[in-house]
């Protein structure tokens, strides 16, 4: 008789659900994705087949990533100076044509604050003291503090290694990302409008948005670009 194996057990776990959640047709662009490749939510919202499938090693990473982020929440709701927790608020925009769901919302002293929680491997997290918070995760907390109107947000990084914690603030009222966000959704609607993927902007060739998009191989199909 053959042993439990564990690792098998888990692997299966998490590519069962990782193939529900592929199988939803995508109807609005993603909150989460807007810093990210453009033509690649593009390729997601038509419902192309991506270039690879996620490997079982990073679906693992996804799922610590949400339980550190399960942690974190349960916790912050046993503090008693908290008045309010809200978690995993689904917003979205029909004129705009986004929709995402929103980690956490608190009530403290009179005041809402939106929180969105990231975790990072050790290396990846203390590199970013000096970095500073990754701009398409200030993209999205921006746009859900635009769609709920509330003034202030935070970027709580999380270290899986050793639960240290960083903190960055987002402001509504911040211009610069607030016209960064509306040219991106302005772009993806147009481009979804005329049915053309060219009108996107191609990343860098060696930019992260290039490396992690799953559709880069239908970028080279369609042309106009240099990679």
């Amino acid at each position: 008789m053959e042993d439990i194996k564990i690792e098998d057990i888990i692997n299966k776990a998490i590519q069962e659900k990782n193939a529900k959640r592929e199988k939803r047709e995508i109807t609005s662009w993603h909150i989460s994705g807007l810093g990210g490749c453009l033509r690649g939510q593009y390729f997601a919202r038509l419902g192309e087949e991506p270039d690879y499938s996620f490997d079982s090693r990073t679906l693992r990473v996804f799922d610590m990533g949400n339980k550190t982020e399960e942690w974190l929440v349960d916790l912050l709701k046993t503090q008693k100076d908290i008045a309010k927790t809200e978690t995993q608020v689904r917003v979205e925009d029909t004129k705009l044509g986004i929709s995402g769901r929103v980690d956490l919302i608190l009530e403290f002293r009179n005041e809402r604050i939106v929180y969105e929680i990231k975790s990072k491997h050790s290396r990846s997290f203390w590199h970013m003291r000096k970095k500073g918070p990754q701009r398409e995760h200030c993209i999205q907390l921006w746009t859900y503090l635009y769609l709920l109107g509330i003034d202030k947000g935070k970027l709580v990084y999380v270290s899986k290694d050793d639960l240290s914690i960083m903190e960055f603030e987002v402001n509504l009222n911040d211009e610069k990302l607030k016209n960064e966000v509306l040219m991106i959704i302005d772009l993806l609607n147009n481009a979804w409008k005329e049915k053309n993927p060219l009108l996107l902007p191609l990343p860098e060739k060696d930019s992260w948005q290039t490396k992690y998009c799953r559709y880069h191989k239908k970028c080279l199909k369609v042309g106009n670009n240099n990679n």
